[in-house]
């Protein structure tokens, strides 16, 4: 019995092979149909990677063809495997287009924005995709565009009562900057790309680190931009932001709105904290949409109108006058209930992308 189930095995990858060597020579890709097929047919997740990896690929990466995958029983690991083909598909064809003559409207880490550290080492020129988050500020005739920061994600024991606390948190600064100098040492060490990969936002860069913090039963994670001020400057006054994040892989934007956050710089190192929540030590490593991350945030909102222009497109406008301070505009779940993939999070993937990211901004 064991013999005849190998050769069944050996039978159905054969003519797997021979269907995808078919498509091939048809010049058909690969779709969600045919992974959803595969799985079916019960196929070794091994064959299904392999025929991604290998094959044209013309996938569905919305929310609903996602959904539509995972109600098929398709793993997270292909789904993951199909979001890089997609990914690297739109990044090749992005890469092969001629720049555009405007480049000083991109930001300066839009690559690696976009590719999630693959391609740090190129700085960018021409027009953002239009999958790629866009904020700007308007102030009368003057257009500022903002610059995706990155969070650095860390852990500490204090409650995150307030971010202010927070902020004087003695370990949650050590934390900082340890982080820092161990992203600082792998841009030394090899190149810019991995660097950049190190300050890539939900990467725990000290979690190993403070090993014996996430093995409580709770701790608090922090988000938090490395700087102590940031370099775009408006005016309190009239402000209105433009917000475009329509396109993002495994994003529903239609679950997001742009808020504006104040920012809780640290007195003891060059930080500035977005917002914290707590949660069991090792939630982050969770593949299910199992943590209400929002549900129990602690940030600094100020108040403002979101007028939603199209799906993922919205002008954003306080409703008072900001006064001098540290902000940045962010991007949070309509619904404060909202569940997140951890390891979404930890790997800056789909929705942990567009959460672990804030535009900043100072007003003098």
């Amino acid at each position: 019995m064991r013999r005849l189930s190998s050769v069944s095995m050996l039978t159905i990858i054969a003519m797997m092979t021979g269907a995808i060597a078919t498509a091939q020579k048809s010049g058909k890709p690969l779709a969600n149909q045919d992974v959803i097929s595969m799985v079916k047919n019960q196929l070794l997740e091994s064959v299904i990677l392999s025929a991604v990896k290998t094959n044209d690929t013309d996938f569905d990466i919305s929310a609903d063809g996602l959904i539509a995958l995972k109600k098929a029983g398709v793993t997270a690991k292909v789904m993951e495997a199909m979001l890089e083909a997609a990914n690297s598909k739109r990044n090749g064809a992005s890469a092969a287009a001629p720049a555009s003559s405007g480049g000083g409207n991109m930001p300066p880490n839009a690559a690696a924005f976009a590719n999630n550290g693959a391609a740090a080492a190129a700085t960018a020129a021409g027009a953002a995709p239009t999958w790629q988050p866009t904020v700007s500020a308007l102030q009368g005739a003057t257009k500022i565009a903002l610059t995706p920061e990155a969070t650095q994600i860390v852990h500490t024991k204090t409650k995150p009562t307030s971010l202010s606390a927070l902020a004087a948190d003695q370990a949650l600064n050590q934390a900082l900057q340890l982080g820092t100098q161990m992203a600082q040492q792998a841009v030394m060490k090899s190149g810019s790309a991995m660097g950049l990969t190190a300050l890539n936002p939900g990467t725990a860069i000290v979690t190993g680190l403070l090993s014996h913090w996430a093995k409580q039963a709770k701790v608090t994670y922090v988000w938090a931009l490395n700087g102590g001020t940031s370099s775009a400057n408006v005016g309190g006054n009239s402000l209105t932001f433009e917000v475009n994040f329509a396109g993002l892989p495994g994003v529903n934007p239609d679950q997001f709105e742009p808020v504006i956050v104040k920012l809780s710089p640290t007195p003891q190192t060059s930080f500035r904290l977005v917002g914290a929540t707590e949660a069991a030590g090792n939630v982050e490593q969770s593949t299910q949409q199992d943590w209400p991350i929002y549900s129990s945030f602690v940030e600094d909102r100020v108040a403002a109108k979101v007028e939603k222009i199209a799906a993922g497109h919205a002008k954003l406008t306080p409703r008072v006058a900001i006064g001098p301070g540290e902000y940045a505009v962010a991007l949070r779940p309509i619904d404060k209930a909202h569940k997140f993939s951890g390891e979404e999070v930890g790997k800056n993937q789909a929705e942990g992308l567009l959460f672990n990211y804030a535009w900043a901004f100072s007003v003098k």
